[in-house]
């Protein structure tokens, strides 16, 4: 047995090249490396039992592109389109018969290919975890975007460089690495403390840095040194590694082997291939090569798969062979076994090299049977007390081993724009951090986009001076976006448009850690600081409501929405605790409203009832850990379903409760009939109870809740809703034509699709109505219980031409057909407010609704508007033909609605009385 070790580590890594827009070719380079290497790579290591014979370093970029979704569904038409590229190959009247049968080689490799990715859901680090986890291979990580770690400025930048690198690692392989690649294996002093504080014990340099160090290894260059904060920096062996390396003088050249330069793109001419060739008519590599190097000639002999395949085992036998000679050699030369570490570019193995991978598996194989291959990682374990300590100076595994490949007079433009950038970001940082949650979304993409442009990768390109233009631009592009964040962010102009757009710009890292980029000293400035500005704290308002936009069910979602932003616009820091919403974030800050949104335990059961309460329960949850660092004023309750949680949050935070009762059980089914109506009557009985005040919309609903409650008169606030002018206005759109012609009479209605909302009293009245206008059209939206019933109605009655239930529509489209309509029905049979009848006042049409509840306080007949009787068609058919007949009637009420909405229902009178409400309480609640 040799008393000698052989390591070997793979450097996984491309630079982000995932964009919005498609036909990036540059999205090639990461298609053709899951192709040509990691797939490939998978099949190697699922074949045979190793045991740690393999090291794979997977650089931060690379993960994040391989399980990103985008990109996942842009590699399966990469490789479709690739596999209709052969069948039109396989079809070729020119074909011979060497080409056919490399056009059937690839057809069952690309197969094989699609499978694989398949298989892993088209997460290929899912099939690297498995490996891991089945300790065949090991993994570690690399910094957050490869930038090359000397030559950042500041002790911030790298700290959170490495950080990102790791956590990034944690996420996607579920434990974090004892070893870390150094992008170039580019070493200074002061990087191995970093790596240190963050649990990593192992890095790779450059041989000759070994070879330099003081004092170095006190035997051979083989042994690895510990640097003076005790990371184990192992060295590459040159001679062993330019064995595989050299195109020229290692195995890569041999005459057998596919040729990389030469490829179909370019052999067929371009009317045969424009199809599957960029758009703007640029060719590029599909992968599809069917020639050998065969020698220094331009012309080449065709690719025999059987003969490249034998040069794999000749040359994985010589390469053995000739590390166990090296290893005989040194073996009683130290102390320790004599090693040899070779590491390399993943990328060499496949893509430059495309038998690579079935080399690398012979190689496993003979290596694993020899018993010599031994991971970093357990040589770490092993002698860990046998190695010796050295300083070791600035160095890279690059042309000449320093740093000149990425800072010469090609690219040393770069260096003081990031370093500016690099020592801004931290300054900035120290200083907004703490300013909402808009603000912090703005810092983090600060961050990306410094960390993007620091890639090693672009200066790499310039020098050389391969993809130089696309390197350049990526530069310039996240320095200029650097800048323009910087400049909406000092200017308090950022808006949630520009953030959204920016982070779906370049996904990168799901978090941003800002903390890693805040100094000692910053820390200590900020605290001082901070201690006073908590002095001139705002009234924070807490409000709890089961809906909220997007998540609109009822009212009730719309007159928060719009109460929270008067609150903030008028002083107050609010807090919205709602429902989570498809595609809404758990957390945002819209106009200075903070909107947490909960998920709640139970959000699949079955009964409504057990929902409400898993929700309460999540809600009481969450505002418990809010409140360990913000201390709420007040609490504002909307409605019964968040009873529970208001209730255990006033005692638990000591606070009072304002609570809004929007509408009563009692009054939607006019009385008490059930079981489960009286849970719920009680539940609203309870808030009351709890509240240290009650608004109620109307002069109606307060004697409704007075009667049903027993509450004293005054326990209960009268405060209307409002209606947003702004919200409601509207530019002109063709929806009509979706129904009819312009000439047609609409009249248009929203709701939610319930008994109360008086909908029934529509269908039954339309026959009449069309029989008068038979151009008249009922729109009506709104979702709810009943939709479904009163589209089969309109079926059955044949009145599909002239009413439609269209279901949810969004605030745009509403907007739009209040402005479009001709008249607005509301006929409700019960309704505390109606906030819909002055949105269509506000929008300046004739409104018509039920004389019922908060609507009669609202309309005047006659004057404001049109009042009908509830559930009445006589009522109802009287009144839409007088609304379309008398047109100077119709006009007189439309001015005069308008008018009424406009100066009565504002959200800042509203939200100023409502404040008042609040003081009031903490007056009260301080007085106890």
């Amino acid at each position: 047995m040799i008393n000698g070790y052989f390591s070997l580590v793979l450097h996984a890594h491309l630079p982000y090249v995932r964009h919005r827009e498609a036909e990036r070719l540059e999205e090639h380079w990461l298609f053709e490396a899951m192709t040509e290497t990691y797939i490939p790579l998978i099949w190697a290591l699922e074949k045979h039992q190793f045991r740690k014979a393999l090291t794979i370093s997977f650089s931060t970029p690379l993960m994040e592109m391989l399980t990103d979704s985008l990109m996942q569904r842009r590699f399966l038409h990469y490789i479709e389109k690739i596999q209709l590229l052969l069948e039109k190959e396989s079809n070729r009247e020119e074909q011979v018969y060497e080409e056919l049968l490399l056009v059937n080689f690839y057809k069952d490799r690309l197969k094989k290919i699609k499978q694989t990715f398949l298989k892993y859901n088209q997460n290929l680090l899912q099939a690297y975890r498995e490996l891991m986890e089945e300790e065949k291979i090991v993994c570690i990580c690399s910094s957050a975007t490869h930038a090359f770690l000397p030559y950042l400025q500041t002790q911030e930048g790298l700290k959170a460089q490495v950080v990102h690198g790791i956590k990034t690692f944690e996420k996607h392989f579920g434990k974090a690495p004892r070893g870390f690649w150094l992008p170039e294996c580019a070493f200074t002093l002061g990087i191995d403390r970093v790596l240190f504080e963050e649990g990593i014990r192992y890095t790779f340099v450059d041989e000759q840095a070994l070879k330099n160090a003081s004092p170095g290894p006190t035997i051979c260059s083989g042994k690895p040194i510990y640097s003076p904060n005790g990371i184990m920096l192992f060295p590459r062996n040159q001679k062993i590694s330019n064995q595989v390396w050299s195109s020229i003088d290692g195995y890569p050249g041999d005459f057998d082997y596919r040729e990389f330069y030469r490829d179909v793109a370019y052999d067929r001419d371009w009317e045969y291939i424009k199809h599957f060739m960029h758009s703007d008519g640029i060719r590029f590599d599909t992968g599809l090569k069917y020639h050998r190097v065969t020698g220094a000639t331009e012309e080449k002999d065709f690719y025999h798969r059987v003969n490249a395949l034998n040069k794999v085992k000749e040359h994985s036998d010589h390469f053995i062979e000739t590390l166990k000679k090296e290893l005989l050699f040194n073996e009683k030369k130290g102390n320790l076994p004599y090693l040899i570490m070779a590491p390399f570019d993943a990328e060499l193995f496949g893509h430059w090299w495309f038998e690579g991978p079935d080399w690398l598996e012979e190689v496993l194989v003979r290596g694993t049977q020899e018993q010599f291959f031994f991971s970093p990682e357990e040589y770490v374990e092993t002698h860990f007390q046998q190695i010796d300590t050295g300083y070791v100076s600035f160095s890279t595994w690059g042309r000449n081993g320093y740093g000149e490949v990425w800072l010469n007079e090609k690219n040393s433009w770069i260096y003081p724009k990031l370093h500016r950038i690099e020592k801004d970001l931290i300054h900035l940082i120290s200083i907004y951090k703490w300013d909402g949650v808009i603000v912090e979304r703005c810092l983090k993409q600060m961050v990306r986009e410094w960390m993007l442009a620091t890639s090693s990768d672009w200066p790499f390109i310039i020098d050389g001076e391969t993809a130089t233009k696309y390197a350049k631009n990526r530069i310039q592009e996240h320095l200029h976006r650097y800048e323009k964040l910087r400049e909406v962010l000092v200017t308090q102009k950022i808006t949630q448009e520009l953030i959204t757009a920016y982070e779906a710009d370049y996904p990168f890292l799901d978090d941003i850690f800002l903390e890693l980029l805040i100094s000692r000293h910053d820390q200590y400035v900020i605290s001082k600081y901070r201690l006073k500005e908590s002095e001139l704290a705002k009234r924070r308002v807490l409000i709890l409501a089961w809906e909220y936009p997007p998540l609109v069910i009822g009212g009730l979602a719309r007159h928060v929405y719009d109460l929270s932003r008067a609150l903030s616009d008028n002083g107050c820091e609010v807090h919205v605790v709602t429902t989570t919403a498809e595609d809404a974030p758990e957390y945002e800050v819209t106009q200075g409203v903070h909107i947490h949104r909960v998920n709640g335990l139970e959000p699949h059961a079955s009964e409504f009832y057990h929902w409400v309460g898993g929700l309460n329960i999540a809600f009481m949850d969450y505002v418990f850990e809010l409140a360990k660092v913000i201390e709420f004023d007040v609490i504002h309750a909307h409605d019964w379903l968040v009873c529970v949680a208001a209730k255990a949050i006033k005692e638990h935070l000591e606070i009072p409760i304002v609570a809004t009762i929007h509408a009563t059980e009692y009054g939607r089914n006019g009385g008490i009939h059930t079981e489960l109506q009286q849970e719920i009557s009680h539940k609203e009985w309870e808030l009351t109870y709890e509240a240290s005040k009650v608004i109620v919309c109307s002069n109606y609903m307060k004697e409704q809740v007075k009667e049903v409650f027993q509450l004293p008169g005054e326990k209960i606030e009268v405060i209307p809703n409002g209606v947003d002018i702004e919200m409601v206005k509207s530019s002109k759109s063709d929806w009509k034509q979706c129904f009819g012609t312009e000439e047609d009479i609409y009249i248009f209605s929203i709701g939610r699709m319930v008994k109360e909302k008086g909908f029934q009293t529509i269908i039954d009245a339309a026959p009449l109505i069309i029989e008068n206008y038979p151009n008249i059209k009922f729109i009506i939206a709104g979702k709810g219980p009943l939709l479904q019933d009163y589209r089969r109605q309109i079926v059955e009655k044949g009145l599909e031409k002239n009413v439609y239930f269209i279901g949810f529509i969004d605030d745009q489209l509403r907007n739009e057909m209040f402005h479009g309509c001709d008249i607005c029905l509301f006929p409700s049979y019960y309704e505390p407010f109606g906030i819909v009848a002055l949105e269509g006042m506000i929008a300046g049409k004739p409104t018509i609704v039920s004389e019922t509840g908060g609507l009669s306080e609202i309309v005047t007949h006659e004057e404001t508007g049109l009042t009908i009787y509830p559930n009445n068609i006589e009522s109802l058919t009287a009144q839409v033909i007088r609304c379309i007949e008398e047109q100077e009637l119709s006009k007189k009420i439309s001015i005069n609605g308008k008018r009424l909405a406009e100066t009565n229902y504002s959200w800042d009178s509203i939200s100023k009385t409502t404040m008042k409400v609040y003081e009031a309480c903490l007056v009260r609640w301080n007085k106890q």
